[in-house]
């Protein structure tokens, strides 16, 4: 097993090259993604949110992960995944950014773009 990870970092077969070059950018992608996880229930309880619309929230994200993750392996195998995977830190980006307002509709937004994020980062970030 020691030998599979000293290949992923000095071995010049195509695997190790590729593993060099995806893990990184898949890495980092999910480490935005989980980072974030813990402190979302947090957040919302401070803007005042109750248990009711957190939960709105929460299965807009999933429905438009659900959605969008039927349609989205489609959309970039025609457009180019890696454009999609750019696309995934762009949306991404905007998820995060909708998280500095309180305002109900804005956090709607921003498990949308969420959810349309999750659906690209667990299917099109291979090509990265």
């Amino acid at each position: 097993q020691i030998s599979g990870i000293t290949n992923l970092f000095t071995g010049q077969d195509r695997l190790a090259r590729f593993q060099r070059l995806y893990l990184p950018g898949f890495l980092l992608a999910m480490l935005a993604d989980w980072l974030q996880g813990p402190f979302v229930y947090a957040l919302y309880q401070g803007y005042g949110i109750d248990r009711e619309h957190n939960g709105y929230l929460f299965v807009g994200g999933f429905g438009a992960s659900a959605v969008v993750g039927t349609v989205v392996g489609s959309f970039a195998d025609r457009f180019g995944r890696r454009k999609f995977a750019i696309l995934y830190c762009a949306i991404y980006f905007g998820h995060c950014a909708t998280k500095h307002w309180g305002i109900f509709s804005m956090l709607m937004l921003g498990r949308i773009l969420g959810g349309i994020s999750t659906s690209l980062l667990f299917s099109v970030f291979d090509s990265w």
